[in-house]
């Protein structure tokens, strides 16, 4: 008798745990369905401005890069960029601002990203499309999806065009997750 029990409470906690893991990778889903679309003040308004990473540092295209004494425009206001590095042989640019932001800076994916947005069984690409948002060069927002994360990092490019360089995908989470820049 005991031992039915004891079989059935283990049955009802694995049960439980499974529902458990999957609300918490079903969450970053259901989050960035359900955002508006709308941007973020650390990403720029218009052409190259990319998208601030720390209060004083923004990342863009390094092949369609800002230059010292560009001026990068938010919501918020303007900054004028001092420097300009590449991220070692990337096409990825990092400019340095004259003066801190006025708003908190994107988050990056965590270095674990792929426990919580399951992939395939190589951990290059999402099990499923996950809901994504960019500017295009004049600064006008879109819908996107994304297919894998990380390095391998791709996204539907029926929503690209030429020029759309160095401008961000971001997940619309509460706190905006920046996962790329159209390169």
């Amino acid at each position: 008798m005991a031992g039915g029990r004891l079989r059935k409470a283990m049955i009802e906690a694995i049960r439980d745990l499974r529902d458990r893991v999957e609300a918490l990778e079903e969450s970053p889903y259901t989050l960035c369905e359900a955002a508006p679309i709308e941007r973020p003040p650390c990403v720029a308004i218009g052409p190259r401005g990319g998208c601030l990473v720390t209060p004083w540092h923004a990342v863009h295209a390094w092949h369609y890069r800002l230059r010292p004494g560009d001026v990068v425009t938010y919501e918020w206001g303007q900054r004028t960029v001092l420097s300009v590095a590449q991220v070692a042989s990337t096409d990825i640019a990092i400019a340095a601002l004259d003066a801190e932001a006025d708003c908190e800076p994107a988050r990056l994916l965590p270095w674990d990203w792929s426990v919580t947005l399951r992939t395939d069984r190589h951990g290059k690409h999402l099990r499923r499309r996950l809901r994504a948002l960019t500017t295009k060069a004049g600064g006008s927002l879109h819908e996107t999806t994304v297919s894998s994360l990380g390095e391998g990092f791709g996204a539907d490019p029926a929503v690209i065009q030429t020029g759309d360089s160095g401008q961000p995908v971001w997940l619309p989470l509460p706190e905006p997750v920046l996962i790329g820049c159209w390169q």
